[in-house]
C-alpha cells in the first residue's frame, strides 16, 4: 500500500497549503475502510516524507518514518478528534516519529533545505540560502519550514509542535531575523 518507492513523490509548490482531506474520506478510514485510508495516504505521502526528510536529513531514514507515520496513524485513527485538522495531527505523528527515528539511531536533527532550495535556479542564491538555513536553529527552522514551507497556520504549527501560537510566532520572527542576518553576513563576505 505505502511501502513504494519515494522516487516518484512529486513535491508541492513552494507555499502552497497542504489541504485537508474530504471529512467523508476520514470518516470511512476511522471506521476501517481500507481505500479511504489508502487515499489518505496518497493524499499526505509527499508532504509527510518530504517532512520527515527535513527533520532527518536523511532520505532512508525518512522513508521509514513515513511509513512508521501511516503506520500510527492506522492504528490511532479511532483517537483523531475531528475539531483538529486531518493534516496537522498526521505532521504531529511524522514529527514524533521522526524523533524517535533519530533518538533510536543516537543522531541529533540536522534539517535538510533542499525541498525550500529546490525552487531556487541560482546555484550561488541556492548555496546562500541553504546555508542561511543553517544559520537558523533547528527549533526556529521546524516552525519556519512547516509555516512557510508547507503552508500551515501558526495554530496548526503550534498543534504539531505541542508549543503555544505565541510561541510559534516567536521562532518564526527569531528565524527571520536569522534567516537576513545570515544573507546580510554572507553578502557583505562576497563584497
Amino acid at each position: 500500500m505505502w511501502t513504494s518507492a519515494y522516487a516518484h513523490v512529486t513535491e508541492r509548490p513552494e507555499r502552497e497549503r497542504v489541504r485537508d482531506p474530504d471529512p467523508r474520506t476520514v470518516e470511512l478510514a476511522r471506521r476501517g475502510d481500507q481505500p479511504a485510508f489508502e487515499e489518505l495516504v496518497r493524499m499526505f505521502q509527499a508532504d509527510v516524507y518530504a517532512f520527515a526528510r527535513h527533520l532527518t536529513g536523511d532520505r532512508t531514514l525518512a522513508e521509514d518514518v513515513t511509513q512508521e507515520t501511516f503506520l500510527r496513524a492506522f492504528r490511532f485513527l479511532g483517537g483523531f478528534k475531528r475539531d483538529r485538522r486531518f493534516g496537522s495531527w498526521l505532521f504531529s505523528i511524522a514529527r514524533n516519529c521522526a524523533m524517535d527515528a533519530l533518538r533510536t539511531q543516537h543522531r541529533t536533527s540536522a534539517m535538510s533545505t533542499e525541498r525550500l532550495t529546490h525552487s531556487v535556479t541560482d546555484a550561488s542564491a541556492r548555496v546562500e540560502l541553504d546555508a542561511a538555513l543553517r544559520a537558523v536553529s533547528s527549533e526556529h527552522r521546524e516552525a519556519f519550514l512547516l509555516v512557510e514551507v508547507f503552508g500551515l497556520s501558526h495554530q496548526e504549527t503550534a498543534d504539531v509542535l505541542g508549543i503555544a501560537v505565541g510561541t510559534v510566532k516567536s521562532r518564526m520572527f527569531r528565524a527571520r531575523q536569522a534567516l537576513c542576518s545570515a544573507i546580510a553576513d554572507h553578502e557583505e563576505e562576497a563584497t
